[in-house]
């Protein structure tokens, strides 16, 4: 026996965890590990290398820091192992079986996070899944978007994001002429490519709003609205971060380029962020002023 402290009524009183269950718990990981380790490599070295996985390199630590959070519920399960467990793993095992015959690493993502379900199921049933099902569906986000999607999703993207910009620099006094994903100005040409359609932004805005809500809002009809909130900020901050670069570019080529373009991405993210910051505080004092009022 080993000794855990779990907090009660505010103290934290020593518990007791049995051996037998904490092999348990190791094997399945190691179990876990083993099936899928190929798997769990290339998704480490797109986190760590790819740029439009930003997002991803936060989502399992921040799943982990939930998990870490919630684990008396892994440790000292109310219940006892479901049967549905077996269900899930053999679906697991059977996506899994699809993904090696095809060579498809999503499936294999997929198969890894069923598994995990399905051992959370064999542990301690629904009352130990339902408390993890949300750092499990962050690890969504450290799926690349598979690429028989991707155009279909940059496409439309791109257009929408060459207009708005189009519309912008005509309100703000350029001349401009727009031909399909291509803005001609008078000094430059700005091209609109898959890179530049918003989608990374649209994804890693949505990430962060989907946790700050989960963090900073208890209500679920405003979380929904939080992270609804960031399509059309990631649309207007691209469309903006499209224009600034055609107005620095007037003035010093440079800065359209490497980073300088990099960095202006980034703050475009970071004012599109503090926009649904901002249209939470407002909705808070719309619906509860007095609490507003004494933060």
């Amino acid at each position: 026996m080993i000794l855990q402290h779990q907090r009660l009524n505010g103290e934290y009183r020593p518990t007791r965890v049995a051996w037998p269950h904490l092999a348990t718990l190791s094997l399945l990981s190691l179990l876990l590990v083993a099936c899928y380790f190929p798997m769990l490599l290339m998704t480490g070295r797109i986190l760590l290398f790819s740029d439009d996985m930003a997002h991803g390199f936060f989502a399992p630590i921040i799943a982990l820091y939930i998990a870490w959070d919630r684990r008396d519920f892994l440790l000292h399960p109310v219940a006892p192992p479901s049967l549905w467990s077996i269900g899930f793993l053999g679906i697991a095992a059977f996506i899994g079986t699809i993904a090696v015959l095809g060579n498809s690493s999503t499936f294999s993502r997929f198969a890894f996070l069923i598994s995990l379900a399905g051992c959370l199921l064999l542990v301690g049933g629904w009352q130990t899944l339902g408390p993890f099902l949300f750092p499990l569906s962050l690890l969504l986000f450290t799926f690349p978007v598979p690429d028989v999607f991707y155009g279909e999703l940059t496409q439309p993207l791109q257009m929408l994001a060459t207009r708005i910009s189009e519309s912008i620099f005509e309100f703000l006094g350029f001349s401009v002429i727009r031909d399909g994903n291509i803005l001609q100005l008078t000094y430059m040409r700005l091209s609109v490519i898959e890179a530049c359609s918003g989608l990374r932004s649209l994804i890693t805005l949505f990430f962060f709003c989907l946790v700050y809500s989960y963090f900073f809002e208890p209500r679920t009809w405003l979380r929904a609205v939080l992270v609804s909130l960031a399509i059309p900020s990631a649309i207007a901050i691209n469309a903006l971060r499209i224009t600034m670069t055609g107005v620095l570019g007037k003035y010093e080529m440079k800065w359209t380029e490497g980073t300088y373009h990099e960095v202006l991405g980034w703050v475009a993210f970071v004012i599109g962020f503090l926009l649904v910051l901002a249209c939470h505080r407002a909705i808070r004092r719309i619906i509860s002023p007095e609490l507003v009022t004494a933060q």
